[in-house]
């Protein structure tokens, strides 16, 4: 029975276990302040009590996003530039 039809039935089974593994993980390495709607305990028993609507759930509605960095900020970093705010003028030493 080792035929052309393992290979189909046995590729979504691993695209389903993949989500729900990653949603799981993603859920208990965020912090609890960037979790929307629900408390984190509840994404956590609605993850492995539903695993596939629990995982596309929180993949799309679970958390808040990153916060991004200006372009101008992201530059400065990459460059190793230190932020002009926070220099302070010339400083003569007697």
């Amino acid at each position: 029975m080792l035929g052309l039809l393992e290979p189909l039935a046995v590729a979504p089974m691993v695209l389903v276990t993949l989500l729900c593994l990653g949603a799981l993980l993603d859920c208990v390495r965020t912090p609890g302040e960037r979790v929307r709607y629900v408390p984190k305990p509840l994404w956590l028993l609605f993850l492995l009590s539903a695993p596939i609507v629990g995982g596309l759930a929180w993949v799309y509605l679970g958390k808040h996003p990153e916060p991004r960095e200006s372009p101008k900020t992201r530059g400065r970093a990459r460059l190793g530039e230190p932020d002009p705010s926070s220099r302070s003028g010339p400083t003569t030493t007697n």
